[in-house]
């Protein structure tokens, strides 16, 4: 989520870069700049360089920080020696992008740095460093958790890294960047919250003795301050937190820590006077109330950061807790489980509740009333933690919170209590099903949450009462009633698949600088030309759905992805692939060739085995160029691929991170690639390969007693997903085709409780490839390939219970993309995927998502092999 919250400054309704805002506060500059010098605007850093001068590759960074009200002031200086040295440099371009790269949520290697300068050799970094110190000696900034300080300043600091890009991409479609080590091979450039040297690389900076180094990076279990630091609960740009032991009593505490001139916020206080405001306000409810709040035991200072210590508070967050027991996404649930459910929400609420009247009692607000705030212990019992945003009622304070739990500003007008009010509703909410972000901009489809809640078992009214305290449905809602729905629910789909066609139709803008379509970040993180989170996607959809594509649409992905089809990825769906097949449907057949010949000689077919990103995608999409064009090349070449893809034990290497499971990063896809070439050649060795490739994926269940089939997303991420790209909608996808064209016990025996997790009727966002319509595909796909009308009456359910997501629009229906936040017209999590569900539910065809099964149906196999 915190990686999110850049895309949501500048625009209200999409995803957009921070540095696309238009308000952006003060502007910074140098206030003299040499004619010779040339300025450049990368994103939301400015660049200066002079004319002529060639930048290193890579080497010794320097970086700069400063005081939140000094900015001006250590730029003009710092510029005004990068200019008279002759070195490049860069920093950042305004107020705005100062407070968003610094804030508490902000990420940690990137905080604190405000210039960046590019000398080019060892003996020009330390004379830079040298100057600076001399010339910023009475300057404070951040420290830089990325980097070293160099000795004498408390701003100036360095690193090893590269200087221009030189990237290398990742399967996922994202990049890594390289730097060279000290034996001149490339390696990962990393850039994480603590300094790192490429093997081979000496610092020679360092003095004789490292330098001090932040608190949190000592040892294991460092000790200061009278407290022994045992582990590391959670880290911010404004500090860390964690669990303590005081030697002296044996006592378990709790400790939070504040960094210097971090997170200043509108009112000018820091991380670290935000913390002493904690301890005062601890302090003062302790004697008032003891026991409201966490007991305050000690507030120190160590190095440049200070520390509050209070009581540990045992208990997990509402949040966990509502993860660990709600029976919404359980499938095998009952009544009685809601209705006890329920009962112990209502307990919980009420005492969050009373504990919100003791604190007002006390004088105080508590403001930032959150999931993550509230600790249930094992008897049901609360506490209030974190009061970092309380404040004394009737003085004055900078609000601050957490999105979703804070009222909008119009609604608190001149009661501050509002946010306390409102924030005990958005932890019903929670309880009940977390909608927050799409309740607030259409509270009409509470009615619908409300409907698909009574059909699993009743919602106590007084708890419905807390959950539509402030979002209450409207006596006249734009898009039908639940009832409405539950009458005629293939009319009112209809209806809401033609709505969401016009709105996607009236987002497309191709003289857009950065995006045909809206997106979500991940689209600005890999590219907003491919399938997943581009135009190709949305393309896709639209053709799908018999909708005529806007205008001038097709002719810039063409144009865009022909003009950068050497940087781009060569996946099926985050690229060129993907791309090229997209670009085929739409009767670019040389086009799709020149892109689809551009991904086949990228090093990464030859690294990442995955459908998303890898071969198996390549081949898949040689496979359509050859149903278009009957090119005997195009079917060649992915037979050759799939020959490429190592054996079952070697093939780990070449999924996704971490050994993933799923159609999109695991082996699932790869045996769907290898059923769709079977078909096509008539070698049932690969079907025999795809077989052993699926039954391997099953050996990854995580509950073998559980009546539904669920698989962690890795080995190392736990999570169990139900989704088409990773989880049991994935595994049905491909294991469906599977079984149509073999035998085999083992899916047959496993398709029933696969099925089960795709039943349910709610999941945190709509999406096709990450939310519901990831279940309404892979049902209402089945029941075309097979004819079950139980699936497609299931898949029916899941489309009726999308009213929920919907956000009416002058334009039609829009759905929010990845997490909530935003709108967004994407394939992946948006209005795309979601139209191309109910496309392939109203009207099932062949191949909605990218396979050839039509070309498999027309008996033009080839069996010559």
């Amino acid at each position: 989520m915190n990686a999110l919250m850049g895309f949501v400054v500048a625009d209200p309704d999409f995803y957009a870069p921070l540095e696309s805002a238009r308000d952006r506060g003060e502007v910074y500059r140098p206030s003299q700049v040499p004619d010779s010098w040339q300025e450049s605007d990368l994103g939301i850093w400015t660049a200066w360089q002079r004319a002529g001068v060639n930048t290193a590759v890579d080497g010794w960074k320097v970086h700069v920080s400063a005081r939140s009200d000094r900015l001006a002031e250590v730029l003009d200086v710092v510029a005004g020696i990068c200019f008279e040295r002759d070195v490049p440099f860069k920093h950042l371009s305004a107020r705005l992008f100062y407070q968003w790269t610094h804030q508490k949520h902000a990420s940690r290697p990137q905080g604190g740095k405000f210039i960046a300068a590019y000398p080019p050799d060892v003996d020009t970094a330390r004379a830079l460093m040298e100057r600076l110190t001399e010339a910023l000696k009475d300057e404070e900034g951040p420290y830089i958790l990325s980097d070293r300080r160099f000795p004498g300043s408390r701003v100036v600091h360095y690193r090893y890294g590269g200087f221009a890009p030189v990237p290398r991409d990742r399967p996922d479609g994202t990049r890594v960047f390289m730097v060279r080590n000290g034996h001149g091979d490339l390696v990962e450039d990393r850039r994480d919250a603590a300094f790192h040297l490429p093997e081979g690389v000496v610092d020679p900076f360092a003095p004789t003795a490292p330098p001090p180094a932040a608190p949190s990076a000592t040892a294991r279990e460092p000790s200061f301050g009278g407290i022994v630091f045992e582990k590391s609960i959670r880290h911010s740009n404004a500090g860390g937190t964690y669990r303590g032991r005081q030697p002296a009593t044996g006592r378990t505490v709790f400790v939070k820590e504040a960094r210097a001139h971090t997170a200043v916020e509108q009112d000018g206080l820091d991380a670290r006077g935000r913390l002493r405001g904690e301890w005062d306000t601890l302090n003062a409810l302790h004697r008032a109330a003891p026991g409201l709040a966490p007991e305050p035991i000690a507030y120190f200072a160590e190095w440049e950061h200070d520390f509050l210590v209070t009581e540990f508070v045992e208990g997990v967050t509402l949040q966990k807790w509502m993860v660990t027991h709600t029976p919404l996404v359980r499938i095998d649930a009952t009544e009685q489980d809601f209705s006890a459910y329920y009962d112990r929400c209502e307990k919980l609420i009420s005492r969050v509740e009373a504990a919100v009247e003791q604190l007002h009692a006390c004088g105080y607000l508590f403001v930032d009333i959150s999931p993550d705030n509230v600790l249930v212990d094992e008897e049901d019992g609360v506490r209030l933690v974190d009061f970092e945003a309380a404040h004394r009622r009737g003085e004055p304070f900078f609000a601050a919170g957490t999105p979703g739990y804070m009222p909008p500003r119009a609604l608190v007008g001149e009661d501050p209590s509002v946010y306390d009010a409102y924030g005990l509703a958005a932890l019903a909410q929670l309880l009940v099903a977390p909608l927050h972000h799409v309740v607030r901009r259409n509270p009409d489809a509470l009615a619908h949450l409300h409907h698909d809640l009574t059909e699993l078992a009743p919602v106590p009214p007084a708890l419905w009462k807390r959950v539509t305290a402030f979002h209450a449905p409207g006596p006249r809602p734009v898009l039908p009633s639940a009832q409405m729905v539950a009458e005629a629910p293939l009319a009112r789909l209809q209806e809401l698949r033609d709505r969401v066609g016009d709105a996607l139709v009236a987002m497309a803008d191709p003289q857009h600088p950065a995006r045909i379509f809206p997106t979500v970040p991940q689209g600005y993180h890999t590219n907003t030309l491919c399938v997943a989170y581009g135009a190709a996607g949305v393309v896709h959809a639209l053709h799908r759905a018999g909708r005529e594509i806007p205008a001038g649409t097709v002719e810039r992905l063409r144009r865009d992805a022909l003009a950068t089809a050497g940087s781009l990825p060569p996946g099926l769906h985050v690229g060129t692939a993907g791309i090229a097949w997209v670009l085929a449907e739409q009767g670019h057949l040389d086009e799709a060739r020149a892109l689809l010949d551009s991904g086949d000689r990228h090093p990464l077919v030859d690294r990442s085995a995955t459908l998303f990103g890898g071969a198996a995608g390549v081949a898949l999409a040689h496979l359509a160029l050859y149903r278009h064009t009957r090119d005997e090349h195009h079917l060649d070449r992915a037979a050759a691929l799939a020959r490429g893809i190592p054996a079952d034990d070697d093939l780990v290497a070449r999924l996704g991170a971490d050994d993933a499971t799923g159609l999109f990063h695991g082996r699932t896809g790869v045996a769907l690639t290898l059923h769709q070439l079977a078909t096509v050649t008539g070698d049932t060795t690969l079907l025999d390969r795809g077989l052993r490739l699926l039954h391997a994926e099953l050996d990854r269940e995580c509950d073998p007693e559980s009546s539904g089939m669920s698989f962690p997303v890795s080995t190392t991420d736990k999570r169990i997903m139900p989704y088409l790209y990773c989880g049991s909608a994935g595994v049905v996808h491909v294991a469906t085709r599977y079984l149509l064209a073999a035998e085999d016990e083992r899916l047959a025996a496993a398709m029933p409780r696969l099925l089960r997790p795709l039943r349910t009727t709610y999941t945190v966002m709509p999406g096709l490839c990450n939310g519901l319509s990831s279940l309404g595909f892979a049902l209402a796909d089945r029941a075309a390939l097979t004819g079950d009308q139980d699936d497609h009456q299931a898949a029916v359910r899941v489309g009726r219970a999308l009213f929920k997501y919907t956000v009416p629009h002058p334009t039609g229906v829009r759905f929010p993309g990845d997490q909530l936040l935003r709108h967004s017209a994407d394939l992946w999590s948006g209005s795309a995927g979601i139209l191309l569900f109910l496309t392939q539910l109203l009207h099932p065809r062949p191949d909605a998502l990218f396979t050839i099964d039509a070309h498999l149906a027309t008996g033009n196999a080839r069996t010559d092999r």
